[in-house]
């Protein structure tokens, strides 16, 4: 009985410490922040957050039709060159004036091992304006009706009926005429005939299917490039992994995830370089991830992107199999 007892007081005692140690560590913290505030980078973000977000008019019906009509056309985004560029990105946006939204997303990508692969995204939806933003865009709130994806021949349904919110720019005038910005990234009007805007005419009838089996749960252009990108490794010598695994990175995970995710963010809450220390099985697998150096105003992103990058493979090693432990920095921006 006695030594329950005293195993009860050594629990008390523990916990008590353990709150003493937390309730220290808070007393500090505010009593920093009290003396010289938040730190410049990270207050500036939260205010602007807050100020972006703050005084949110609601559109009435008319303002909505009128931004409808603002935004609506044919827009295209292109990136890199499908017979050439390891990723080539080809995205072709329909706005209409009556709401509804119809996107294509076409990645070409070459892959370590020469062989070309080719990824398509068709997505229907609608989109409502509701508010706008101070720098003259519009907070719109888009719900995709129906997606479908082709991977390697394979087509399969993706999430329906998810909402989000797109951030888009009002339309600005560049050196090579209109842009449209969406989640940042800059659209341009489309110059050719109306009824060849789409690469396939065919491909919008794809959302629509019903026969269609549901994708994974976790499909996304970036996943489903990641998974045919683990497919073309070839082994390389222990010694030369680690210029493979720099090169890969910079190549192909910046472009087909990186890139991807810091499109969610204000560019304030993306670092430019990510110190990385991972440890590779010799299959290739990373066993260990740490990420060195993150910041408070990089928190949301760095969380993710962590997260994702300990899937990332790598090429085998045929030759020992001892693991190997690596300092990368991942350029972000």
């Amino acid at each position: 009985m006695q030594s329950h007892v005293n195993r009860r007081k050594y629990k008390s005692y523990k916990s008590g410490l353990l709150l003493l140690g937390f309730l220290v560590v808070s007393w500090i913290l505010i009593t920093n922040i009290n003396k010289s505030g938040l730190p410049a980078e990270l207050a500036g973000l939260i205010n602007a957050d807050y100020e972006n977000f703050r005084n949110l008019k609601q559109f009435d019906s008319v303002r909505t039709e009128e931004v409808r009509g603002l935004v609506a056309g044919f827009w295209t985004y292109a990136e890199g060159d499908a017979q050439s560029s390891p990723v080539a990105k080809r995205e072709y946006l329909e706005l209409n004036a009556n709401g509804m939204v119809w996107t294509v997303k076409i990645w070409n990508v070459r892959m370590p091992d020469g062989e070309p692969r080719t990824l398509t995204q068709v997505a229907m939806g609608y989109m409502s304006p509701y508010s706008g933003d101070p720098s003259g865009g519009y907070y719109c709130e888009t719900r995709t009706i129906r997606q479908a994806y082709i991977f390697e021949g394979d087509t399969c349904y993706g999430a329906s009926q998810a909402d989000e919110i797109w951030e888009v720019g009002h339309i600005s005038s560049g050196a090579a005429g209109p842009v449209l910005t969406v989640n940042r990234r800059d659209y341009r009007p489309y110059v050719g005939d109306i009824k060849a805007f789409f690469p396939d005419g065919g491909l919008l009838e794809i959302a629509d299917k019903i026969t269609l089996s549901a994708c994974p749960a976790a499909a996304s252009m970036s996943w489903a490039s990641k998974k045919l990108l683990a497919r073309s490794m070839n082994a390389v010598p222990f010694f030369a992994r680690a210029g493979a695994v720099e090169s890969l990175i910079q190549t192909y995970y910046k472009p087909l995830v990186l890139d991807e995710l810091s499109r969610r963010y204000d560019p304030r809450a993306v670092p430019e370089v990510m110190d990385i220390r991972m440890t590779l099985s010799p299959e290739g697998a990373v066993t260990d991830l740490k990420y060195r150096g993150a910041k408070v105003v990089t928190k949301r992103f760095d969380d993710l992107a962590v997260l994702d990058m300990k899937s990332w493979l790598y090429p085998a090693v045929g030759d020992t199999d001892d693991p190997q432990t690596l300092d990368v920095k991942v350029r972000v921006k």
